[in-house]
């Protein structure tokens, strides 16, 4: 079979193939990465999607926070943002955040220069382009509330402008399309001392390290939560606490979490999390729906990219 690399339009960033993802993620499992492309800018992310074959796929990866990466891989093309899409710059208590800057880093960022409201982020994993899309937050906050404008770009290379309320923002979702990536955000936030909000990020984040499980391999939270209840009391009351399957366990100290005893598959993850859900199910009819994204195939595919490829241009051809 062919390897897809020769039928990508050239690049100006870094482009590979066969590149193993579960380093680069918080769970540390999964397979490899079909081809791996990190553009160098904007400009060279935009060319290379509207010079792509339409019948390659595309999976964005930020962070790697809230992921899990099957152990067969991603076919396609995976995309990450690099160190272009991460810079920041202020204008009053206004910020245009880059869609590759970790969320925690920008929240330190905007503390050290005064400017308050983004205290809930410094707790959080993950970059800003993978934070909104799921309307990220926690202690009682979220993109929301903080959010003004994207800027993103779709798969076909089209730049799109759009204003929060226009996104359709909602515990953990949005209206946004599958295809977009954002490539900038624009944020708000109030004027505030430094040291006052250095001293509540820091309360943040002792909280969160006497209820969440820390120094490990995990994903936070599981499963969303429940209209009206805790994905947390469900699987406690099915009494899951503390279990294993394979290299795989349920947290002690916070059981939506599942953890990678640093042997785990991603197959051992996704088992226990689907038991968690079938238990959960059937004592209280409450049927739990993945946070965590799962990506990719179980077992490693091999796609004839020359057939494919053939087929599209013979097709664009009749039109």
């Amino acid at each position: 079979m062919t390897e897809l690399l020769q039928y990508l339009p050239p690049v100006r960033g870094k482009i590979e193939a066969h590149v193993p993802l579960r380093d680069i993620t918080y769970l540390h499992v999964g397979g490899k990465a079909e081809v791996f492309f990190e553009p160098a800018d904007s400009d060279d992310l935009i060319n290379f999607l509207r010079k792509r074959p339409a019948v390659v796929p595309i999976t964005v990866l930020g962070a790697g926070s809230n992921v899990l990466i099957r152990d067969g891989g991603v076919p396609g093309v995976v995309i990450h943002l690099g160190d272009w899409f991460k810079r920041i710059f202020k204008e009053g208590v206004t910020f245009e955040v880059g869609g590759g800057v970790l969320v925690a880093d920008f929240a330190e960022n905007a503390a050290q220069q005064g400017v308050s409201g983004f205290e809930f982020l410094s707790t959080m994993p993950g970059t800003m382009g993978g934070g909104i899309p799921i309307n990220a937050g926690c202690f009682g906050r979220n993109m929301k509330d903080i959010l003004l404008e994207i800027e993103v770009v779709d798969f076909q290379g089209h730049v799109h402008w759009v204003p929060a309320k226009k996104i359709g923002l909602t515990y953990r979702k949005s209206a946004m399309p599958n295809d977009w990536i954002i490539l900038r955000a624009w944020v708000c936030g109030s004027v505030l001392a430094p040291s006052l909000i250095l001293r509540t990020m820091d309360e943040l984040r002792e909280t969160r390290v006497t209820q969440q499980p820390t120094g490990c391999y995990t994903a936070g939270s599981t499963f969303k939560n429940p209209e009206g209840k805790n994905a947390w009391e469900l699987i406690s009351a099915v009494g899951l606490r503390g279990v294993h399957h394979g290299g795989a366990s349920v947290s002690e100290k916070h059981v939506n979490f599942l953890l990678n005893d640093n042997h785990a598959t991603a197959e051992d993850l996704e088992t226990l999390g689907e038991m968690i859900r079938e238990k959960v199910l059937k004592k209280t009819g409450v049927d739990l729906e993945w946070e965590i994204v799962r990506l990719g195939t179980k077992t490693p595919t091999v796609t004839d990219w020359a057939r494919l490829i053939s087929q599209e241009e013979r097709r664009d051809e009749a039109l």
